[in-house]
């Protein structure tokens, strides 16, 4: 049981480790857009204004929904390796689960 502890501690921290990097490129990719959006609106007229401004939301968005998924990608592999250690096998349960409701 030691070795199967060390092994789900070692998951937990690289799967923490790499969703700290994931967010904090993404928020830089996203600090970017905003950034060149600003520069853009400043020398641009009125009417060319919104349509940065709605392309600038969007992007904004495709940012979060992006990080969203990566971090919810990382922590349910974290998550599936600790159960997957503890004897819990969640995914065909799952799946048993869904396949019976149908």
């Amino acid at each position: 049981m030691g070795g199967d502890t060390g092994i789900t501690i070692i998951g937990v921290i690289v799967g923490f480790l790499f969703g700290l990097s994931g967010i904090a490129t993404l928020f830089n990719l996203m600090s970017d857009v905003i950034t060149e959006a600003s520069v853009q609106l400043s020398q641009l007229s009125a009417v060319s204004t919104l349509v940065l401004l709605v392309i600038a939301l969007i992007l904004i968005v495709k940012v979060r929904i992006i990080s969203a998924l990566v971090v919810g990608a990382i922590i349910g592999a974290v998550l599936n390796l600790i159960l997957k250690l503890n004897g819990i096998d969640i995914v065909n349960q799952v799946f048993h689960t869904v396949v019976s409701n149908l």
